[in-house]
């Protein structure tokens, strides 16, 4: 289930240097898929989490972004969660603070992390006891497509 979620990124670079990125995640199968956002592009906190990673083309090196690491007291609640529509897609939008850009140069951005629980299913389905163990939730990695930055 969790190769069948895609994550596409289309990132914008704003006139101060500032990065904000539309997330869209696609549900290409015939089944609403509901996952718990936690670290991933549609975690309210994604831009300062350590969920995306930017690359300097032009050098190789990774652009370094200011996050910081949360610790969440379970169990998650129904707030948390997310339904991706059968053959459908959801979007978001993150800001990403203070990003050390150099002008001139070309950059790649990549979402990457784990799915902590995800259910073939709409969000209705899952119960506060589904919540409480996350019981059958499917974990998993994920990567999103590469996008491309310029800055001129």
């Amino acid at each position: 289930m969790t190769a069948s979620l895609r994550i596409q990124l289309d990132p914008n670079l704003t006139a101060t240097g500032s990065v904000t990125i539309k997330a869209t995640i696609h549900n290409p199968s015939d089944t609403p898929i509901t996952f718990l956002t936690w670290s991933t592009p549609m975690d309210p906190n994604a831009g300062i989490l350590g969920v995306f990673e930017i690359r300097d083309t032009d050098t190789g090196d990774l652009v370094p972004l200011p996050t910081i690491h949360m610790s969440r007291r379970g169990p998650p609640f129904v707030d948390d969660l997310n339904e991706v529509p059968a053959n459908g897609s959801i979007t978001a939008q993150v800001d990403l603070p203070c990003v050390p850009l150099v002008h001139g140069h070309h950059y790649t951005i990549q979402a990457k992390g784990t799915w902590h629980a995800l259910w073939k299913g709409p969000i209705e389905r899952v119960t506060n006891h589904h919540l409480e163990n996350l019981i059958e939730a499917e974990r998993g990695e994920f990567e999103s497509e590469i996008g491309l930055l310029v800055w001129d």
